[in-house]
């Protein structure tokens, strides 16, 4: 095993070389051999989390080296760990903390739990009745941890562990300790439930539906702290947090982290998910047109080319956003490609569940700072456009009331979070047994402010009705559900919701 030291730490940034021995010294004053043997987490020239060897025991280590604090790193990760344990809640035991032998590292040892899984990873694998009782799990937790006058403040699924039915509370670093009222009951209503609504939502909308039973069996678990019942101002809550969440995640996707890999070039700006990586995606990347040349065009117009693809022996959907001419590209030279507005429409589409093709890459040509010829990257959905398969359907068919259905319930999303798509036409849609698939989002926006939200949305609502205008009984039908989002507009206009 090499040898590991704070210096190695800054520069390895997500390639830290394994295994290794770090050589550190405990606040008892023992010298002590830690062997860091694989990363569960990194945040280069920050911090790892990793499982690691110590006196023969596995051990999860978590080694802070930020340079100038990361000793009040391991403070704050200490004073929680031992508020978490003093309010009587669950979470793996600290077993000694130290500094390494170059004092540029600060070293915590936690009781490492077999057999267990985090909850985020339990929720990806897990049905619709394991999902609920998860949920049910967590928000006990949750009032629990408030009833004894804690906050997780950075509040999501893998911050929770499970081992069996055992549930553990993790990142005792954002574990914050509110004043518990002279009654005892906690965490007052407000904070509470803004700590709540936070933690619901990480959820896409469709999860919305269980919410108001969640929030009963919550004020349920707290009978003594007067937790408000208005669900209507709940729901607003969430939807604030939610529009607060994702303000966060997109402001993340143009720079490299845990989830992305990002390549800043002279020539080139190109950001593309991490489990995409590999010597194929390379070699795409040096030379997407040929990808294309090999490829089966699906559309060649001056604005952009769209072609079927494979890397790597799978097939994926790639979109060239073209400069038609000098005019054109002196146009774009300073502003976000049409790609760049599409990766981050489409990562706001995910997170709130609405389908989309999955993002892969975003990249941009450029001469230092001015934007050339943009590509994008998504998955291949297969299936009929809405335009094609609709119009071929009667209105009473069963395609026609799924597709309804599913039409209604995007658009009251788009409503509720001020999404215009900018390009309604039918054949943006793929419709199917599972899900209404929207294509073509780089003229999508979101709008902050109520009426122009309005204005815009209802533009989107004429040129979808547009694409039945030819076939009345059809027009007819599509009109009744415009109606119905229409009233849900007029009502927003009003209260200036947005």
């Amino acid at each position: 095993m090499q040898p590991l030291d704070t210096r190695t730490l800054l520069s390895s940034g997500r390639a830290l070389p394994l295994p290794a021995v770090l050589q550190w010294q405990s606040d008892s004053g023992t010298s002590e051999t830690l062997e860091v043997l694989s990363v569960f987490r990194v945040l280069p020239e920050k911090r790892i989390v990793a499982l690691a060897n110590w006196n023969g025991q596995l051990v999860v280590a978590k080694l802070f080296f930020v340079r100038g604090r990361w000793a009040q790193h391991l403070e704050r990760e200490t004073q929680g760990i031992a508020t978490i344990m003093a309010a009587d809640i669950a979470t793996p035991r600290l077993l000694a903390t130290g500094v390494s032998t170059d004092d540029g590292t600060g070293v915590l040892l936690l009781q490492y739990i077999d057999n267990s899984v985090s909850v985020g990873q339990r929720w990806q694998n897990a049905a619709e009745p394991e999902r609920d009782l998860l949920l049910h799990k967590v928000v006990a937790l949750i009032a629990e941890c408030h009833n004894k006058g804690l906050l997780q403040k950075d509040i999501h699924l893998d911050n929770f562990l499970m081992r069996g039915d055992d549930l553990y509370l993790l990142d005792a670093a954002a574990i914050e300790r509110q004043s518990v009222e002279a009654d005892g009951v906690g965490v007052d209503s407000v904070r509470s439930l803004q700590n709540l609504a936070l933690f619901l939502a990480q959820f896409p909308v469709s999860n919305d539906t269980s919410v108001q039973s969640l929030h009963a069996f919550y004020r349920a678990r707290r009978p003594e702290a007067d937790i408000s019942a208005d669900t209507g101002m709940f729901a607003a809550l969430l939807r604030q947090n939610r529009l607060a969440r994702l303000k966060v995640v997109l402001a993340k996707l143009y720079r490299e982290t845990s989830a992305h890999i990002c390549v800043r070039q002279w020539d080139k700006f190109v950001v593309y998910r991490r489990e995409m990586d590999s010597a194929a995606m390379r070699e795409f990347i040096a030379d997407p047109d040929s990808a294309i040349a090999e490829g089966r065009l699906l559309k060649k117009g001056n604005s952009s080319t769209v072609a079927l693809i494979r890397i790597a022996g799978r097939h994926y959907v790639l979109k060239r956003y073209n400069i038609k001419n000098v005019w054109h590209g002196l146009s774009r030279l300073l502003r976000p490609s049409r790609a760049w507005v599409s990766w981050r429409n489409a990562h706001m589409l995910e997170m709130l569940g609405i389908a989309t093709p999955t993002p892969l890459l975003m990249m941009e040509r450029r001469l230092g700072m001015l934007r050339r010829e943009a590509y994008f990257l998504c998955d291949h959905v297969p299936g009929e456009d809405a335009l094609h398969l609709l119009g071929k359907e009667p209105i009473n068919s069963p395609a026609w009331s799924r597709a309804l259905e599913q039409f209604d319930a995007l658009f009251q999303i788009m409503c509720d979070y001020g999404i215009v798509h900018g390009d309604m036409k039918a054949t943006n849609f793929i419709s199917n047994e599972t899900a209404l698939v929207v294509l073509d989002l780089d003229a999508m926006r979101q709008e902050q402010d109520g009426r122009r939200f309005v204005m815009a949305f209802r533009k989107d609502l004429q040129r979808f009705a547009a694409n039945w205008q030819n076939q009345p009984e059809l027009a007819q039908g599509v009109a009744s559900l415009i109606a119905r989002i229409d009233r849900t507009l007029e009502q927003d206009s009003r209260n200036n919701t947005l």
